[in-house]
């Protein structure tokens, strides 16, 4: 995470704000820290440490515990309780990732939005200020429509990876360790291209940056119909390609991240697994 950190931050500068360059990701990583410091790579790196960590135990958590229950693994149970585990890890979750979104764009110019308006300290410290002054606790909950929509993307990662994991084609030329990282990096890749548009509309509502002419703040907050209507406008504003900006950075980041999460994951159940005298 630490490692990969700075292409998070610049994926999410990329998705909020459509004039920003350059529009690669090293260039732009390259640029910032020339421009704002090497610091500004790594604002809300604690939070977001914290809100993913929370996130993988819930999500792994309930997939397990759900996929132990079915008497035989398939495509469909794997989507099934993939699907459920992400609602639960959204619900849980999604006041920690809104806080990260606010605090990574903290003292970023030419944001517009709450991120603009309000600049907060500390993770506490945005809590706080977001109940105070964006209309109470559920403001906490803001993209949660799209983040739920969102469920998708471990769905369809899950149940790739599980595909890739039950076929043979690459067992004939790669060893047990390195087919986990490709498995991982693979289905990561198919799950982010796909959802990639609801990924950018959950960005721009975590940091407060909803369209001009919606007038029911509890609406923008939770309606899943706006959400499709915000990306509506963005792609009539700047074409099929603006649902895809920042595109390059997530998928360098999340595939690297998942292969090697797929990796030290597989490890460990197996570990735990049999120290506990258990059949996977």
């Amino acid at each position: 995470i630490t490692l990969l950190y700075p292409l998070e931050t610049a994926r999410t500068r990329l998705q909020v704000d459509p004039h920003l360059t350059p529009r690669s990701a090293m260039p732009l990583i390259l640029s910032l820290s020339q421009n704002e410091g090497v610091a500004s790579l790594y604002r809300g790196w604690t939070s977001l440490v914290f809100a993913l960590g929370l996130t993988q135990f819930v999500f792994f958590y309930a997939f397990h515990g759900l996929r132990s229950l079915t008497p035989r693994s398939t495509a469909l149970t794997d989507l099934l309780c993939s699907a459920i585990g992400g609602s639960l890890a959204v619900l849980i979750t999604n006041p920690l990732w809104v806080v990260n979104t606010r605090l990574k764009l903290k003292d970023v110019p030419n944001i517009k939005g709450e991120s603009n308006r309000r600049r907060y300290d500390s993770a506490l410290d945005c809590v706080f200020g977001i109940i105070r002054n964006e209309g109470g606790i559920k403001a906490l909950w803001s993209g949660t429509a799209s983040s739920l929509l969102l469920v998708a993307n471990p769905c369809l990662q899950f149940m790739c990876y599980e595909a890739l994991k039950r076929s043979p084609v690459l067992h004939t030329f790669l060893n047990q360790h390195l087919i986990h990282l490709v498995n991982g990096a693979l289905a990561k890749i198919v799950a982010t291209i796909l959802t990639y548009p609801l990924q950018l509309i959950q960005t721009r509502r975590r940091a407060g940056m909803l369209p001009d002419d919606e007038t029911s703040k509890l609406k923008r907050q939770s309606s899943f119909v706006h959400v499709i209507e915000q990306a509506a406008t963005v792609a009539r504003q700047d074409g099929i390609k603006g649902l895809f900006r920042g595109l390059e950075s997530k998928l360098l980041q999340t595939a690297l991240n998942a292969g090697v999460m797929f990796l030290v994951y597989e490890e460990l159940a197996n570990f735990v697994f049999a120290a506990a005298g258990m059949k996977r």
